[in-house]
């Protein structure tokens, strides 16, 4: 009496299993990978608003006589430090008397301890000495 019925065999069982454990190791990989990435970037986007509300409140408090360091700490996990100093145009002559005085003012924002966890954003602001 023969079947007419066939099965499969032992092996193409076994080869089929291995097909699907390598490719749900392949799925799980980037999935790990988009998930690491997603948590990076919103990392990157709560740094970069908090920096450029940091510049803001820098500037807003800038004096014409302002020059130095501050730093502190944003919700536990970030860190900030500011920095003013005057700074030089590269065109700028040396001993020359200008209305304006320029300043360099940086603030920058890290949440570990890599160096691409942090940023820093900066801008010159002209300032007219008070005499």
């Amino acid at each position: 009496m023969r079947s007419t019925e066939r099965g499969f065999t032992l092996l193409e069982v076994l080869v089929a299993f291995l097909i699907l454990s390598l490719s749900m190791g392949v799925l799980m990989r980037i999935v790990s990978q988009s998930i690491r990435a997603l948590d990076t970037a919103e990392q990157h986007q709560i740094a970069l608003q908090l920096a450029e509300s940091k510049l803001v409140e820098v500037l807003a408090q800038l004096r014409w006589d302002s020059r130095g360091k501050e730093d502190g700490r944003i919700g536990g996990r970030y860190r900030w430090t500011s920095k003013v100093e005057r700074y030089q145009f590269p065109n700028q002559l040396a001993g020359e008397s200008y209305s304006v005085t320029p300043w360099l003012v940086q603030v920058t924002v890290s949440w570990g301890r890599q160096p691409n966890e942090q940023l820093s954003l900066s801008t010159v602001r002209l300032m007219q000495a008070q005499k």
